[in-house]
């Protein structure tokens, strides 16, 4: 009888543990199918955030579009007096708090043709040795140049082989990150990258500059002094260029500093999209057809970058309005009225 009693009790606390185990592994399972939903209402939620914010980037660019194409192309912007775009890389209101950034490629420093003077200032500005920029920048030519021949700091296969890297291209660069490539190049990047360098160079366009649209360190490559600089900035809030007209005359006069004669954008804008709570940048480069070219617009490489490398404007404009404008230019919209 004890006996039974002792194995009874020992058949309970067994039941006891195997109850027990099985509800601790029903609440293991629970806390994963929780856990797991919670992940997947996440993953949702950031997915819906994506699609919204890409919507947004849509609208934004159709309404940069259409103003673009149907307004004139000014030294002051593409529009009319006292209702123009800018496109200096200000930030302008876009479509559910999106914020859409133009920047005329004129404003920027070509990679692909360089002014040699300006962009050794940026380079120093952006962390490389002052001694050091004659080669990096006879590296840069001599990578988008076919043939043997080198410039006197320059590198052609022998000196990439030597170092380990493919050899140049021979080609004009395709897209700015591919100045990694470049032989000496490599040791720049990380200042470059802590500095945001890239915000302030392209792939697109020639040598011309146009001082109304520089980024603020572009001038400052482009010969202005850090004064200067500044009051550019407080004049552009509004709307204002006294500094710039001033600097433009004393150019057309004896050549000072290089800048170029012509004012108005160019064709091609580099266009950024942000939006709230978003962790990148939308940016692309977008090109006004001539009326010969049959399109109204091209669109190149499109890309995606950490919000972390772009340069956010400080505020947001507001669109200009259509009904801001009068009515004889109203009826001149439908005209041809790219100056190119």
């Amino acid at each position: 009888m004890i006996a039974y009693r002792i194995r009874s009790t020992m058949e309970q606390g067994f039941a006891l543990a195997a109850v027990l185990w099985l509800l601790a592994g029903f609440t293991i399972l629970a806390a994963m199918i929780s856990q797991s939903n919670q992940i997947l209402a996440e993953r949702q939620a950031k997915l819906k955030q994506r699609a919204d914010a890409e919507q947004a980037f849509l609208s934004s660019r159709s309404e940069a579009l259409f103003w673009i194409s149907t307004s004139r192309a000014t030294k002051d912007g593409f529009g009319w007096p006292g209702t123009y775009l800018q496109v200096d890389g200000r930030g302008y209101a876009g479509a559910e708090k999106s914020t859409i950034q133009l920047q005329d490629i004129k404003g920027l420093l070509s990679f692909n043709r360089p002014d040699r003077v300006k962009l050794a200032r940026l380079l120093v500005a952006c962390g490389a040795a002052e001694a050091d920029t004659d080669a990096l920048i006879d590296a840069l030519e001599d990578y988008q140049e076919p043939g043997k021949l080198k410039r006197v700091n320059g590198a052609k296969d022998f000196e990439y082989a030597a170092a380990g890297m493919p050899p140049p291209r021979g080609a004009p660069l395709l897209a700015e990150p591919e100045i990694w490539r470049v032989f000496g190049w490599a040791a720049l990047e990380k200042s470059w990258t802590e500095r945001g360098c890239f915000e302030d160079v392209t792939v697109f366009g020639d040598k011309s500059f146009n001082p109304t649209t520089a980024s603020p360190r572009a001038l400052a490559a482009y010969g202005l002094t850090a004064e200067q600089v500044s009051e550019v900035e407080q004049e552009r809030v509004k709307n204002e260029s006294t500094l710039i007209n001033r600097i433009q005359q004393a150019n057309d006069a004896g050549g000072f500093m290089g800048f170029a004669t012509s004012r108005a954008p160019s064709r091609t804008l580099r266009i950024t999209h942000t939006a709230p709570d978003m962790p990148w940048a939308l940016r692309y480069e977008l090109k006004i057809a001539t009326n010969a070219e049959g399109v109204p617009w091209y669109i190149f490489s499109p890309r995606r970058l950490p919000l972390a490398s772009v340069m956010i404007p400080a505020g947001r404009a507001e669109w200009p309005r259509i009904d801001q404008i009068s009515e004889t230019d109203k009826n001149a919209i439908t005209q041809p009225i790219l100056p190119f």
